[in-house]
């Protein structure tokens, strides 16, 4: 007997099963693993980076405190003044040494940014750029530490970002944030170290300067961790040595090792997609693609189209390569389809970009040669800021003025996107292969193969004993996929190796990145169909006083489609152009169908894109032919071209569209198979690895297993059929499942393909007998065919396996995992030895803070538990005000936020003049 093996591929589970040629479950389960989650690898770069910027930060103010103890002057570290109140000081008067000591080891704390420049371009940015603008604004008439005593003093806070209730300025709400440039405290310690060396001769030039030095020393971002003598892989000073001299590596650029190697030449490095040459290998690879009328683009309509590219302002790929072969274009093929299902190209966007910004300072992009633009997009893609582009300019003898350097820096700045991009090929492949491309119609795969570059599957797998998962999951970057994969062929090589190879293996991979993005799917998807429903079922009683009740879809099960259809269709037949009164489908069910526009044994397809709400006679004439072919047929003024009318009026989606105006002749087999290739083979790209990569191996092995990836929607196709409802909560059983319906899916489909074989001749494609292809293509047919001949084996059988399928979890082995949260809370001995936790009230305003104020407030006879609150303890006076105001206004649900809002302003701290800083949060 022989086996078919269902794998079905999920983020963080595979379900698979082993089925027998007589529909028997021999063995089925379900491997469990956590996802590949990305997002902690960005948790992981933030963390280490915080840990490095803590140890700088260390290191920087051990350094100081060395520095100033060799010269032997005074540090008082146990000084607890204000230090944002000393460096205002010290701008204006004389300070003691230590306090100078205390202010200028403040600043060393937090350095500044670099980049606040960036901010005054875009004054209508979020908050947080909203509240860069208002520092870099300050900041042209006063300091750092000033700005920020004046925000201490009005709002009680400074550090952070904060969202401030400005009284003082007709209540607007006004966005903080305590980030300010390093020139902007360079200049604050020019001030103070200038006024303070008045009073103390130790601050000389070199003072100044070696002080200077300690605050603007910055690593390199392309340096990377590491020194000339603590040498390290991961940074520009390395451990390997030089096999020329002996000497240890300096690279100039970390990132130049993290470049891929070209795919084709291993010792080359990738070009920067932003090269003129990859753009112009990019465009001729699309154009290599296309078929015009059945035709190829010459070599001149090439270099037409390549000058039009680059000379026109605006870019419509289909105008231009009708301009370049003087012809009428209504349509091509072989151009990349995106998401919404539109024609993509390369347009030379980068270079167009690049002469637009040199043009406005007077510089022609055509003075530079092929290699300088070359180059020029190398140091943009692997440089980002100024300073390192400067130097890569340097390191690299381009003698740029500075005109044209600032041009360039800014050109990066603004179109960032374009330069984060690097080619699968390096540019010297590249260029060999340019003449082939302009002179021949092959694309790069053409190309390359001819030039004996790939290394065949057969090659690959004939040494492997086992499907190797290395070399499957090589082609595959995306890690959620990747580790699926992985562990996929883990299932699958275990499998053969209990039960041998099978005749079919059929996969079915998962179409969500993540479980985060599965569930925003699955959510997204019912709230719109419960919305667009909604929606329909008020129009109806707005516009046609009718009020769909839940009687209405008790009595039609399909009611809830028919609605969608009608909605979408306008109220009208599509078959026969007459109205459909929303009255009768509701009182007359049996006067409408539910077609597919392409008959499902032809098209595979069960999806809303393929289906349309018409007459029931309508219906019955059209048979099994498309509404093309059928329109045609007739004699009368609802035709073919009426329908054409009707799509674009309706602003049916593409796909849609694309089925009811479909021309070809459905009873061609090339038809036939493409509709297979459409609908039922999944030709994503992860997909297509699996695949080749699998028949590879089977064929290196001399197996005559064949391998299927499929569509979900077809293996949804039978699950609905069968009224299995998938519970994703209830166990994960149901990945199982569906392993198993996808091989009960395959069985009948390659029943089907039996019959139909009998019936047309796959050599020729002729058709032997149509009349009877028009028989067994009804809908009706196809699915007693593949569904209702075996029904009832199908679920006895899935029901009597639903108890027995096994489990399996991946063992996680990796040693350096994290063992606790990351947040460190503050404690406090108590009187009694006991150790309590310090919480925080963020806002006494708010309801839920108030609530909790109240809950922690003991009761009046129990006023010793007020030293819970550390205010109570540490700053009595203003627990007082606290405690006042709760009196003066307890018939208010908050008191706190009854006293801003009667004063105007929140409650301050106690201070003799009664300007102390605002309080919002409590600490207890």
């Amino acid at each position: 007997m022989g086996y078919k093996f269902g794998l079905d591929i999920g983020i963080s589970s595979v379900g698979w099963a082993v089925i027998g040629d007589d529909m028997s479950i021999i063995d089925a389960g379900v491997r469990l693993f956590d996802a590949a989650d990305t997002s902690k690898n960005v948790e992981r770069r933030t963390n280490r980076g915080r840990r490095r910027l803590l140890r700088r930060k260390s290191n920087r103010l051990n350094e100081f405190k060395k520095r100033w103890k060799a010269k032997g002057l005074v540090f008082d570290e146990e000084n607890n003044k204000n230090p944002l109140v000393l460096r205002n000081k010290a701008l204006t008067e004389k300070i003691s040494e230590g306090e100078l000591f205390l202010a200028l080891k403040n600043i060393l704390k937090h350095r500044g940014i670099s980049y606040l420049e960036d901010a005054e371009d875009n004054e209508k940015g979020n908050d947080f750029q909203k509240a860069l603008v208002l520092n870099a604004s300050e900041m042209k008439t006063k300091l750092p530490c000033e700005i920020q005593l004046q925000r201490y003093l009005d709002f009680g806070k400074y550090r952070g970002d904060n969202t401030i209730d400005d009284n003082n300025k007709n209540r607007e709400i006004i966005y903080i944030s305590n980030v300010f440039t390093i020139q902007g405290y360079k200049k604050e310690i020019e001030e103070i170290l200038s006024k303070q060396s008045e009073y103390h001769q130790f601050i000389d030039e070199f003072f100044i300067n070696e002080y200077l030095d300690l605050f603007l020393t910055k690593r390199a971002y392309y340096e990377g961790p590491g020194n000339e003598k603590s040498r390290t892989d991961y940074g520009k000073y390395t451990t390997k040595i030089d096999p020329k001299t002996g000497d240890y590596i300096t690279e100039d650029n970390i990132f130049e090792k993290l470049i891929g190697k070209c795919s084709v030449y291993e010792d080359e490095i990738r070009a920067s997609a932003s090269s003129y040459t990859a753009q112009e290998f990019n465009i001729l690879n699309d154009l290599n693609n296309l078929n015009i009328k059945g035709k190829k683009l010459t070599k001149i309509e090439k270099q037409r189209i390549m000058d039009l590219v680059l000379s026109e302002k605006t870019i419509n790929m289909k105008r231009i390569i009708k301009m370049a072969i003087n012809d009428e274009i209504t349509s091509f093929s072989g151009a990349r389809i995106d998401k919404q299902e539109k024609e993509v190209f390369h347009t030379f966007e980068t270079h167009r970009k690049l002469n637009k910004a040199l043009a406005e300072i007077g510089v022609s992009i055509n003075s530079f040669s092929r290699e300088e633009l070359d180059q020029i997009a190398y140091i943009l893609t692997i440089n980002t800021d100024k300073e390192s582009i400067l130097e890569a300019f340097n390191r690299e003898k381009i003698n740029f003025n500075e005109e044209l350097s600032a041009c360039l820096i800014e050109f990066r700045r603004k179109n960032s996107s374009l330069f984060n991009k690097w080619h699968s090929l390096s540019l010297k492949i590249m260029k060999e292969l340019m003449d082939d491309l302009y002179e021949t119609p092959k694309n790069q795969m053409e190309l390359l193969t001819e030039m004996g570059v790939f290394k065949t599957n057969i090659d690959k797998f004939k040494d492997n004993s086992v499907i190797p998962t290395d070399l499957v999951i090589a082609e595959i970057y995306n890690p959620v996929v990747s580790k699926s994969v992985n562990q996929s062929i883990k299932v699958l090589n275990c499998l053969i190796s209990s039960y041998g190879y099978p005749d079919d293996i059929i996969i079915e991979m998962a179409r969500d990145k993540n479980n985060d993005e599965q569930t925003k799917r699955i959510k997204k998807f019912q709230a719109d169909n419960e919305k667009e429903l909604s929606h329909i079922i008020e129009r109806v009683e707005k516009e046609f006083g009718i009020k769909i009740k839940d009687e209405h879809f008790y009595g039609q099960k399909a009611l809830k489609t028919k609605l969608r259809l009608w909605n979408e269709q306008n109220g009208k037949c599509p078959y026969s152009g007459k109205p459909i009164y929303i009255h009768e489908m509701l009182t007359n069910a049996e006067m409408f169908e539910i077609d597919h526009i392409i008959p499902l044994s032809i098209s595979f397809d069960d999806s809303r894109n393929n289906k349309v709400l018409v007459y029931r006679n309508e219906n019955q004439l059209k048979g099994n032919r498309t509404p093309c072919t059928y329109l045609k047929s007739l004699n009368r003024s609802w035709n073919y071209e009426s329908l054409k009318f009707f799509v674009k009026d309706t602003k049916i989606n593409h796909k849609k569209a694309r089925n009811l105006l479909f021309e070809e002749n459905i009873t061609k087999q090339e038809v036939l198979q493409g509709f297979i290739n459409r609908n039922l083979n999944d030709t994503r790209y992860a997909s297509r690895v699996v695949l080749n990569t699998l028949q590879g191996f089977m064929k290196a092995h001399n197996k005559t297993t064949k391998i299927k990836v499929i569509n979900g929607s077809f293996t949804a196709q039978l699950r609905n059929k069968l009224k299995l409802d998938k519970d994703r909560d209830e166990s994960y059983a149901h990945h199982a499942i569906d392993a198993i319906i996808m091989c009960y899916s395959q069985m009948g489909l390659n029943m089907f393909k039996w019959i139909v074989k009998n019936i047309i001749d796959y050599e020729t494609g002729e058709m032997l007998d149509i009349e009877k292809f028009r028989e067994i293509s009804s809908d009706q047919l196809y699915i007693d065919y593949i569904y209702y001949e075996r029904m009832l084996t199908m679920n006895k059988n899935i029901h009597q396996v639903k108890d027995k399928i096994k489990y399996s979890f991946k063992v996680d082995k990796k040693i350096n995992r994290q063992l606790s949260n990351e947040t460190i809370y503050g404690t406090r001995e108590k009187t009694d030895g006991t150790i309590q936790k310090i919480s925080k009230i963020k806002d006494i305003y708010s309801k839920e803070g108030y609530e909790k104020f109240k809950k922690k407030m003991p009761d009046k006879n129990d006023k010793h538990k007020l030293d819970d609150f550390l205010m109570y303890k540490n700053d009595p006076k203003t627990f007082e005000i606290l405690l006042k105001t709760v009196e003066m206004y307890r018939d208010t649900p908050n008191p706190f936020l009854a006293y801003k809002e009667e004063m105007g302003e929140p409650i301050r701290k106690y201070s003799k003049k009664s300007n102390g800083p605002y309080i919002t949060s409590l600490k207890y």
